[in-house]
C-alpha cells in the first residue's frame, strides 16, 4: 500500500451546497445555543459610540436566513471555481471583510447589527471550500496549468 494520497474528482456543484449546508448547521446551532446573541450583542457595542441611541429595528428573521444561505453557498461555489489558493484565499477573505462591513451600514440605517450568523457562515463555508479545494483535483486548477505549460512553450 502507498502512502501518498490520490486526489479525487471534483463534484463542484454537491461541494458547494453541502458547504453551505455545514455552514448553516454551525450558525443555526449556535444561535440555538445563544452564541449568536452574545457575539451580536458584542459587534452592536464595537460598532456603536456611546451616547448614541440605540438601533429601532430588528431584521427578520427570513431575511436574515436567506441572505446567509446566498452568502454560505455562493462564496463556496466562487471559491471552487477560481484557480489557485492564494485567489481562494483573496475571495474568501474580501467576502468576509464586506460582511462584517455590513454592520456600520445597518447602524446608520438603524437596524441592529445583527450579521454575526453570515459572519459564521461565510467563515465555516469558506474554510469547507478550501479543504475540499486541497483534497481535490478541480477542473479550473487543470485548465491554469495546461494554459502555463502553453504560455511556456510560447517563449
Amino acid at each position: 500500500m502507498s502512502m501518498t494520497r490520490k486526489k479525487q474528482e471534483p463534484h463542484i456543484g454537491i461541494a458547494s451546497v453541502a458547504s453551505a449546508m455545514m455552514a448553516l448547521a454551525l450558525a443555526a446551532g449556535l444561535g440555538f445555543l445563544k452564541v449568536m446573541h452574545r457575539f451580536d450583542e458584542f459587534l452592536a457595542s464595537l460598532l456603536t459610540r456611546p451616547g448614541l441611541s440605540g438601533a429601532a429595528y430588528s431584521i427578520s428573521p427570513w431575511v436574515l436566513w436567506t441572505g446567509t444561505a446566498m452568502l454560505a453557498f455562493f462564496v463556496a461555489a466562487v471559491m471552487l471555481n477560481v484557480a489557485g489558493t492564494w485567489r481562494r484565499l483573496l475571495v474568501w477573505g474580501l467576502t468576509l471583510v464586506l460582511t462584517f462591513f455590513w454592520g456600520p451600514v445597518m447602524i446608520i440605517a438603524s437596524f441592529k447589527p445583527e450579521i454575526g450568523v453570515a459572519i459564521v457562515a461565510v467563515l465555516w463555508s469558506g474554510f469547507c471550500a478550501m479543504v475540499y479545494a486541497k483534497n481535490h483535483w478541480l477542473p479550473v486548477d487543470r485548465r491554469e496549468k495546461s494554459e502555463m505549460k502553453k504560455n511556456d512553450a510560447a517563449r
